[in-house]
């Protein structure tokens, strides 16, 4: 067997994992907002830097074609490449505008908790065709935690839609429509896994043709998005509840992603987790962010990092494989998920911002929420409860976020810089999304308001 029974029930499982999914909910939002203005892919812009003329204004649709018609010519699947030609490339504008309202109803959804089923299912639908335009390294970092949400229905913990579902009139009503369970009966449950294992095959076949295309780790990555979804299914189907096993795909893809970025990751840098790489090329990216970070962390690289490179590099492999290892497999799930969640952010600190902050969103969960299935933890009888929110940790929590994002708007940030160029600031702003969520959800404000909120539910039998 691959499980067993739990010591507590799936409605005190529930209860629980409030604070954590709606951590996670709130903190994904943020990163998204933060793609949108400011980020790799920005669009919006800020104050300071006014729109991406290529999202925004008269040569609006520029990015969306450039992007397409380099998937179609660097290589992608011959279905999508069909695709392209025929309803992207020829209204450009359009694709642009439908992306920027999915980015922004994601985001604003996922922060407020509001109507937060459908602007999940509206941010998955928007970063599916974003796998198949090759952009593999953040695409799915972002899709996990959002699907993540929509299964979780975040927006019952800490969210609007708790304080909306309640009410009695037209917004209560039409709030309970659009976060109801989709329909789909159980007797479909089995099929639908059936149709994910076809999908994964389908991807995993695939990975010798995409070699050498833009869209090589598509395949990969997808091939483990489907897989993960066909085990989820079989064990929503088998009565499981669908929050705690959602938590333990995002164990799995958090495990199966520290391996990932240490067995491909050769060329390492300030937009990815540390890689297999020579203690002087690890050292160059170092030096590179140094001279950006702030102050303080500059002289902790420069004092404590840079000086024993060799060890940091065997320190970053062993706890990448030794938790990605851990996390995979299910094992001792609690301290490797917090031993992954400290270990980016310390990685964020030191000014890796890309990578490490988008793999928390999805670790905070596997830390928190995981183990209890398809997990060595779960076959022994492990099944942690999800921790307590600390009580007193919102004030500090808030004030330290305040003073983070202060420092990073004196500093500024250039959405067009490298990475390596802005690690100080945006190290901590996304320092600060973090203190933020924490500050939400261990507010006892909105712990009242999220008194009451609907339960998770499991498949029905009709």
């Amino acid at each position: 067997m691959l499980e067993k029974s739990s010591t507590f029930s799936d409605s005190e499982f529930d209860e629980r994992a409030g604070p954590w999914v709606a951590f996670a909910r709130v903190f994904a939002g943020f990163l998204l907002l933060y793609e949108l203005t400011l980020g790799g892919w920005w669009k919006l812009g800020w104050f300071t830097t006014g729109p991406n003329p290529e999202w925004v204004g008269a040569n609006a649709g520029a990015e969306v074609y450039s992007v397409a018609e380099q998937a179609v010519e660097e290589g992608t699947f011959g279905w999508f490449a069909a695709i392209l030609e025929t309803v992207v490339l020829p209204y450009p504008e359009l694709w642009t505008i439908l992306a920027l309202a999915a980015q922004i109803v994601t985001a604003v959804g996922l922060i407020l908790g509001l109507w937060t089923r459908p602007a999940a299912l509206l941010g998955i639908l928007y970063f599916l065709p974003v796998f198949h335009l090759g952009m593999i390294r953040t695409s799915p970092l972002f899709t996990v935690p959002i699907a993540f949400a929509f299964v979780a229905n975040a927006g019952r913990y800490y969210g609007l839609d708790a304080v909306l579902w309640r009410r009695s009139d037209a917004v209560g009503r039409l709030t309970r429509a659009v976060n109801a369970p989709l329909p789909i009966r159980r007797a479909w449950y089995p099929p639908l896994a059936a149709a994910f294992a076809v999908v994964a095959v389908y991807y995993l076949l695939s990975i010798p043709e995409t070699v050498g295309t833009r869209v090589h780790l598509t395949s990969l990555e997808l091939t483990v998005f489907a897989g993960l979804v066909a085990g989820g299914l079989s064990f929503v189907y088998r009565g499981a509840n669908p929050t705690s096993v959602a938590a333990d795909a995002l164990r799995v893809f958090v495990g199966y992603r520290f391996l990932q970025e240490i067995v491909v990751r050769i060329e390492p840098g300030a937009n990815a987790l540390p890689g297999w790489a020579s203690a002087e090329t690890q050292a160059e990216v170092f030096e590179g962010i140094a001279e950006a970070h702030v102050t303080p962390m500059s002289a902790v690289i420069e004092l404590a990092v840079l000086p024993a490179m060799s060890a940091w590099v065997l320190a970053f492999a062993a706890v990448q494989v030794s938790v990605g290892i851990a996390l995979l497999v299910g094992y001792r799930t609690r301290v490797a998920g917090t031993v992954a969640v400290g270990y980016l952010t310390v990685l964020t600190a030191l000014g890796l911002v890309r990578l490490a902050p988008l793999v928390f969103a999805s670790a905070i969960v596997a830390a928190t929420l995981a183990g209890r299935h398809a997990s060595l933890d779960s076959i022994a009888g492990r099944a942690p409860r999800p921790p307590a929110v600390p009580s007193r940790a919102s004030i500090p929590a808030a004030v330290a976020a305040v003073a983070f994002l202060a420092g990073a708007a004196a500093i500024g940030i250039d959405p067009d810089a490298g990475y390596g160029e802005v690690a100080g600031p945006v190290a901590l702003v996304m320092l600060a999304f973090g203190l933020l969520a924490l500050a939400f959800v261990s507010s006892p404000r909105a712990k009242l308001a999220s008194k009451g909120a609907p339960v998770a539910r499991t498949t029905s039998d009709d």
